[in-house]
């Protein structure tokens, strides 16, 4: 029997340290639908600008990432963190409407440059052995902003001369983050000296073919699904907390991503050890029952156990995907799947935000958490019927 394989634990720590402060720089949008409201658009239009951000990075996962590999993941990297920076300091200057879409845009291709090479240079370090409890840990990395800095942009709201400038400050963190990323660079470069770090440039045609086995689609379908709800409810939840009387409500999300992060830091051999497509449908189906709970929210009273219910939910679903992504994918072409699977992250972030403005001003918070609740529901009834025919 052959010794299972770890990861290396100085580098993988050093990309998750990374990975987080660049997430950080989306994550501090979560006040930008009331940021934007405040200048006059409506929540469709608002909906809009934040959506195209995920928009733009759909268009470079679909047309770059076949290009990316271990070895030239650096070179996206510094470029991207200059344009992610410059971003976030641009809201300091624009307001208008055409220049806030290219503001949006540029960053949507910033944070591609910076995270999908970090996929690859990922995949690289991952085994069949810890795939499950790689993803788990890798995920809480990008989580941990979402928990992290809703609250905080609450506490320095009133300290500072608008959302502008939280969002201009979050992007000194680009900074630390290159210099992380200069250590990882000498780090991986002497695992490339040991064969430990190889990668290959695939063919377009081949990439994109092989998106189309049952088994590759159906869970980049699911994922699309996890984050279009994921960030409907991040991006519209504190206008929908105004609606229902609670006026701090960060914390909800603060909680959500506790107990998110506390499943797959505690869980991780969990998701090398039982069914991944059974730990999917278990997640879908707590999250329906979430948004069924949060459509009779009235007061403050329910949000910390309605928080719990998502966060475990929410907590099961990315790293049960991204590792059967792993699993179900050949060697040759995980990288490639797993930065579709950002792909359909960036798909579902610009659906959920822009679908559920348009559900909000039509139908008003109440008809969009039904919405959310059946498509949740009835994706899980698909992909569990998917796995019997499978079987």
């Amino acid at each position: 029997m052959s010794e299972k394989q770890s990861l290396p634990f100085i580098e993988f720590i050093t990309l998750c340290s990374l990975v987080f402060m660049a997430v950080c720089n989306n994550s501090v949008y979560y006040s930008l639908n009331v940021y934007l409201q405040e200048l006059g658009f409506t929540k469709s239009l608002s909906g809009l600008l934040i959506s195209v951000y995920s928009l733009s990075g759909m268009f470079m996962y679909a047309t770059v990432s076949n290009r990316i590999t271990a070895e030239n993941a650096y070179s996206f990297m510094f470029k991207g963190m200059v344009m992610v920076c410059m971003c976030g300091c641009g809201y300091l200057y624009i307001q208008g409407f055409w220049p806030l879409l290219l503001l949006r845009i540029g960053q949507g291709v910033g944070l591609f440059m910076v995270l999908a090479p970090c996929v690859a240079i990922l995949v690289s370090m991952v085994s069949q052995d810890n795939v499950g409890s790689a993803f788990s840990l890798y995920s809480t990395a990008l989580l941990l902003p979402y928990a992290v800095m809703p609250h905080v942009s609450e506490q320095f709201g009133p300290l500072v001369d608008g959302p502008a400038w939280i969002y201009a400050g979050t992007a000194g963190l680009i900074p630390l983050a290159f210099l992380l990323t200069l250590f990882l660079r000498f780090r991986t470069s002497r695992m490339e000296k040991h064969g430990q770090n190889k990668g290959e440039v695939i063919s377009a045609r081949e990439s994109y073919a092989n998106l189309l086995r049952l088994k590759i689609v159906s869970v980049l379908m699911v994922n699309g699904v996890y984050f279009m709800i994921f960030n409907g409810l991040f991006f519209l939840f504190q206008d929908f907390a105004h609606s229902r009387g609670i006026y701090q409500a960060g914390y909800f999300f603060s909680l959500q991503m506790g107990v998110m992060i506390a499943v797959r830091l505690f869980g991780g051999t969990l998701f090398d050890r039982f069914s991944k497509r059974g730990l999917i449908v278990t997640a879908f189906v707590f999250t329906a029952g979430g948004f069924v709970l949060l459509n009779g929210l009235h007061d403050g009273t329910m949000l910390l156990p309605i928080a719990v219910v998502f966060g475990i939910g929410m907590g099961l679903s990315a790293p049960a995907l991204n590792s059967l992504m792993f699993v179900v994918s050949e060697p040759r072409f995980r990288s490639f799947n797993v930065n579709m699977m950002m792909f359909t992250v960036h798909m579902g972030s610009f659906l959920g935000p822009l679908i559920g403005g348009i559900a909000v001003d039509s139908m008003g918070y109440s008809g969009f958490l039904w919405i959310a609740a059946a498509g949740t529901a009835g994706t899980a009834l698909v992909f569990m019927l998917l796995g019997m025919r499978d079987d």
